[in-house]
């Protein structure tokens, strides 16, 4: 296979070209992969992340204050550098170390990453917040299976994050980036009790599912077999009874769908932290499409007009974190209107939110 060659200016996230790009990657990398200095840049730094050292100490040590930095490193956690480590750098970071990836996905998003069209990303975003802005009562609704859960986004202390769009200096963004959420806290920092208070009804989940871990390579026997038990979900589904952002019950649409409701109850009465909705998310990337494998990349896929997904958990704080896509599902305004999802792929204000840093699962 040949090598992956790119210029920096394939990679819109960055907006305007610096002097120096640095492309960071890992001792496991074994994908060859080149990057060229494109219009307006002069070199390209590549460095290696050692063993033991966290990549925002190698960021604030080695990398010059306005660069451009690309971290790819498969089989790395990747913690989120602090704003002080990070500085005036923007940080894209393709997430390889939370979910087995290998060299045919890194591949793959890495060429995805390369086409997508991060200025539609950001009108996409301005018109998904000002129609949230305009609206207190939102609705999640799967037309195929009835369910309906309601989120009045004025209780509690939402926070709403956006990973879309061009990079501001000292941002940091996924690779790809695609993403736009709402967490019951600022999304690093699990707290327990904090929960979205204003969701509530039921939520159907049929979609690939995604499951992160922290570093311990000895959690990768369970994180597969995690996958594995939930991976009915992909053509079956099951109901989640949601009241003021907790998981009250699951029950299975079909039978099919009986294992991977089994295994969701058993994770939610083994550890009730994982009945927190924590976050919901909303992809928007529509170049990129689903790995049919446990890929974290996975939950910027928007299809072709959006698609929500759902977080519980957050790692180290508890072992796995959980991803869900659902894009038979839809959200619409209290006036009907589709802001993303099924019903927006029919047809083809401004609110405060946090760009930096993500949700730290690399």
């Amino acid at each position: 296979m040949p090598p992956l060659e790119f210029t920096t200016s394939d990679f819109g996230q960055f907006g305007e070209p610096v002097e120096t790009f640095c492309l960071i990657t890992s001792e496991q990398h074994g994908e060859p992969l080149s990057v060229l200095p494109g219009d307006g840049c002069s070199r390209v730094l590549h460095l290696t992340l050692p063993p033991g050292t966290r990549l925002g100490e190698l960021i604030a040590r080695c990398v010059p204050a306005d660069a451009h930095v690309l971290a790819v490193c498969p089989g790395r956690f990747l913690d989120s550098p602090t704003p002080q480590e990070l500085g005036g750098r923007k940080l894209a970071v393709l997430p390889a170390g939370s979910t087995p990836l290998n060299d045919e996905h890194l591949r793959y998003f890495l060429q995805t990453a390369a086409r997508t069209d991060v200025v539609q990303h950001a009108r996409v975003a301005e018109e998904f917040f000002d129609l949230v802005a305009e609206s207190d009562r939102l609705t999640i609704v799967d037309d195929a299976s009835g369910t309906e859960a309601e989120f009045d986004h004025t209780l509690g202390e939402c926070v709403w994050n956006q990973q879309a769009g061009v990079l501001e200096a000292g941002d940091q963004q996924i690779f790809p980036s695609g993403k736009l959420s709402v967490t019951a806290a600022e999304i690093t920092t699990f707290e327990p009790d904090a929960r979205l208070l204003g969701l509530n009804g039921d939520l159907t989940l049929r979609g690939w599912p995604i499951v992160h871990r922290h570093q311990d390579p000895a959690d990768g026997p369970d994180q597969q077999r995690l996958f594995e038990a939930l991976s009915p979900l992909v053509a079956n589904a099951v109901t989640l009874h949601i009241a003021a952002g907790s998981i009250e019950g699951v029950t299975p649409q079909t039978a099919a769908a009986t294992p991977a409701a089994v295994e969701l109850e058993k994770l939610l009465t083994d550890d009730p932290r994982y009945r927190v909705i924590w976050e919901l998310g909303f992809g928007i990337n529509t170049t990129t499409e689903v790995i049919p494998a446990n890929c974290g990349p996975n939950e910027v896929y928007g299809a072709t007009g959006g698609v929500v997904n759902l977080g519980l958990g957050i790692t180290p704080a508890t072992r796995f974190a959980l991803a869900f896509l659902c894009p038979r599902s839809s959200l619409v305004t209290s006036d009907g209107t589709a802001v993303l999802g099924a019903r927006k792929a029919v047809r083809r204000g401004r609110m405060q939110r946090v760009s930096s840093p993500s949700c730290g699962c690399h």
